[in-house]
């Protein structure tokens, strides 16, 4: 049987599907039940990318109130699983981006700082828990992004073929793919990539980088990489 031609890993919030409205409005719900002031929208989309915990805990520090963390934490996730999917949608041309790659026989896993529970249900009520070739979420192994040591972590369950893409909107998907070696597609699509962008530009990577406006761009920038990497190997 012919090895895979690569392996990608592929966010979720913010590259795969807009989340920042039910995970905006499930934590008001929270805050507003435990009489804390609301947090303005773009805000809560700068925090989120590292987990629930961390998102909660950013918030809190942001309005300068820590003491109730674990009770938010848990109402919040209460709050989002129920609605995880009411004002979610997947980008355009994304379902499209994610079968021109596995059409190329690169592998397509879905890398999450999600909780495992919520990322399964998200991905159930959108129908489109099957089209992935693997998932890993925040809480699947003992580190997540942008630790590398995930890496040998996921080795451990699937079979990694290179070359390895990374695609995403934030930094700890830019930092895991620096971290890992991996050829880094940034996603202008969807969440803001300030922060991606800025730690690009301060530290001057210039190489295994790719800024990409639209999801088509990813697929030609692949081709032509698994086209020379190829070529590479017959000479």
């Amino acid at each position: 049987m012919e090895k895979d031609a690569g392996t990608i890993f592929f966010d979720l919030d913010g590259t795969l599907a807009d989340t920042s409205e039910d995970i905006y409005e499930s934590l008001n719900k929270t805050l507003e039940k435990f009489q804390i002031d609301q947090v303005p929208f773009d805000v809560v989309v700068d925090f989120i990318g590292d987990g629930v915990r961390p998102l909660i805990r950013k918030i809190l520090d942001y309005l300068k109130r820590t003491n109730e963390e674990e009770e938010i934490v848990g109402d919040f996730i209460r709050n989002y699983r129920i609605g995880i999917s009411k004002k979610t949608y997947i980008y355009p041309e994304v379902i499209d981006l994610i079968y021109s790659l596995k059409s190329l026989r690169i592998k397509v896993i879905l890398l999450t700082n999600k909780i495992e529970s919520l990322t399964i249900k998200l991905l159930s009520e959108l129908c489109i828990l099957n089209i992935f070739d693997g998932i890993v979420s925040g809480d699947t192994f003992d580190v997540k992004k942008p630790s590398a040591g995930l890496l040998d972590r996921i080795k451990s369950r699937y079979e990694i073929n290179y070359p390895i893409f990374v695609i995403g909107d934030g930094l700890n998907d830019l930092l895991f793919a620096e971290n890992t070696g991996a050829i880094f597609f940034l996603s202008k699509w969807g969440f803001p990539t300030k922060k991606a962008e800025e730690y690009i530009k301060q530290n001057q990577i210039k190489n295994n980088i790719y800024i990409t406006s639209e999801p088509s761009e990813v697929i030609q920038i692949v081709k032509n990489i698994i086209k020379k990497d190829r070529s590479s190997c017959f000479r």
